[in-house]
C-alpha cells in the first residue's frame, strides 16, 4: 500500500532584516514551521533601512535554538546547521542588476533554482521576497532560464519605493522573456492603495489575546532558551516589537509563508491558485490572457484588500501559539 508522500515545500527566503523588526518577526515565526517549510535558501536583501546584515539573520537563528526543539520532540524540524548553511549575503545597494553586481545571494538562488529537487518530485522553489527585488533581479539577469523553475512571492510597497529599478527589471523580464512567470506582487502601487499584506497586523479579531500586543505579552514573553547561557535573554523575551505601528506584533512579510501553510496544517487556500482565498490572501490576475501566472492585490479598497488575511488571524495565530508552546517555559 503507497504512503502519501508528506507536503513539504522548497522554501527560498530573501530578507531586509536589519530595518523594522518585523522581519526577525516573521523568521523567527517560519523557522518553527520548517518541517513544512524546507528552506534551501536564507539570503540578506536590500529594503528600506535595512543594513542588510547576515550576521543579524544568524544571531536569530541562534536565538530560535532549533536543536533545543528537535531534542525536545520536534526531530521534523530542519537542524540549526542546516539553516546557517544556506545564508547568503545579498546586494548591499539597490539598483538595476548588470554584469557587475552579482552576490553571494543572487549566485545562491541561480543555483538552487537550477538544482533538481531534492526529493524528486518536481516541486518548484518558492522565492519569498520580504524586501526589494534587488537579488531576484540579478538572479534573472544572470541566468534568465531559472525563470521556469520558481514561484516568487513579494511584499512590494515600501519595498518597490526602495528599488523601482529592480522591480521593473523583473516586470519587464516576464513581459518581454517570461510571460508565463509566476509571481504573486503583494502591495502594488501606490503605497497604502491596496497592500494586502498589511492585512496580517492591520484589522481582524484584536480581542483578548489575539491583539497585536496582547499576543505578545502573553504568548511570546518568557518562553524560549539562551542557549545554555549564550544570550543573556530567552528568545520570548528577547523578541522584538515592530517600529510601525509601533510596540506591536507586526510580521508584514508573514503572508508570503502563511500563504503556502494554509492549505497544509488548516485546509484552507490552493498553493497553485492565488486567486482562491488564504491566510496568504487572495489576489486576482490583472491580464490573464498575457501573464497567466502574474498576480496582484484584489481590484478593492486597501480595506477590502486586506481583508482577505484578516478575516483568518486567530486561526494562523492560535496555530502559530501551539508551536511556540514547544518551548514549554524557560529554559
Amino acid at each position: 500500500m503507497a504512503v502519501a508522500q508528506r507536503t513539504t515545500y522548497r522554501v527560498f527566503v530573501d530578507t531586509d532584516l536589519g530595518g523594522d523588526p518585523d522581519d526577525i518577526q516573521s523568521l523567527v515565526h517560519l523557522l518553527h514551521y520548517t518541517d513544512i517549510l524546507r528552506l534551501e535558501g536564507l539570503t540578506s536583501c536590500t529594503g528600506p533601512g535595512s543594513d542588510n546584515s547576515t550576521a543579524k539573520i544568524r544571531e536569530w537563528v541562534l536565538r530560535t535554538d532549533l536543536d533545543h526543539l528537535r531534542r525536545n520532540g520536534y526531530p521534523e524540524l530542519m537542524a540549526e546547521d542546516e539553516v546557517l548553511n544556506v545564508l547568503r549575503q545579498g546586494a548591499i545597494d539597490a539598483g538595476a542588476p548588470s554584469a557587475e553586481r552579482s552576490t553571494a545571494a543572487s549566485k545562491w538562488l541561480s543555483d538552487c533554482a537550477k538544482r533538481e529537487d531534492p526529493e524528486g518530485r518536481g516541486r518548484p522553489l518558492w522565492v519569498l521576497v520580504w524586501g526589494s527585488l534587488t537579488n531576484v533581479a540579478q538572479a534573472l539577469h544572470d541566468c534568465a532560464d531559472i525563470a521556469a523553475g520558481i514561484r516568487v512571492y513579494s511584499i512590494g510597497s515600501s519595498n518597490t519605493t526602495h528599488d523601482p529599478a529592480a522591480r521593473d527589471f523583473v516586470y519587464h523580464f516576464m513581459e518581454e522573456r517570461c510571460p508565463r512567470f509566476w509571481w504573486i506582487e503583494n502591495g502594488i502601487l501606490p503605497r497604502f492603495s491596496r497592500d494586502t499584506f498589511r492585512g496580517y497586523y492591520s484589522g481582524g479579531d484584536q480581542s483578548g489575546i489575539w491583539g497585536n500586543q496582547a499576543f505578545i505579552h502573553h504568548v511570546i514573553r518568557g518562553r524560549g532558551t539562551t542557549r545554555q547561557g549564550m544570550f543573556s535573554t530567552v528568545l520570548g523575551d528577547a523578541f522584538p516589537v515592530a517600529d510601525w505601528p509601533e510596540g506591536t506584533l507586526k510580521e508584514g512579510d508573514s503572508p508570503t509563508f502563511t500563504y503556502l501553510l494554509a492549505p497544509v496544517v488548516a485546509n484552507v487556500g490552493n498553493v497553485n491558485d492565488p486567486t482562491v482565498p488564504s491566510w496568504g490572501g487572495q489576489f486576482a490576475a490583472p491580464e490573464p490572457s498575457r501573464f497567466p501566472n502574474y498576480f496582484t492585490d484584489l481590484p478593492l479598497p486597501a480595506a477590502d484588500c486586506q481583508r482577505t488575511i484578516n478575516r483568518w488571524r486567530v486561526d494562523y495565530l492560535r496555530h502559530w501559539k501551539l508551536r511556540w508552546e514547544r518551548y514549554g517555559g524557560t529554559a
